[in-house]
């Protein structure tokens, strides 16, 4: 199936039809007697797994950068006193 994206994309298309293609090899590899389209739910169900990790690890990376400001802060409070 041909696909339209932006050259600056490209890279990022490629990679994630690998990912794709590997997920369903190992998935058929296991469970090589279910049906194909039971092979596709079980590789979106891991690839949702996977965004949702990352949107977590996403939203709480500003948070621990702050943290971190905010504990240097108070090194430099305390040291001084």
């Amino acid at each position: 199936m041909a696909l339209r994206i932006p050259r600056s994309d490209e890279e990022i298309y490629r990679k994630a039809e690998k990912l794709v293609s590997k997920l369903i090899e190992e998935f058929h590899l296991r469970y090589n007697q279910r049906a194909y389209e039971d092979i596709l739910k079980l590789v979106a169900y891991q690839l949702a797994v996977r965004v949702s990790k990352n949107d977590l690890t996403e939203d709480t990376a500003p948070l621990a950068d702050r943290i971190k400001q905010l504990e240097k802060e108070l090194d430099i409070v305390l040291n001084q006193e």
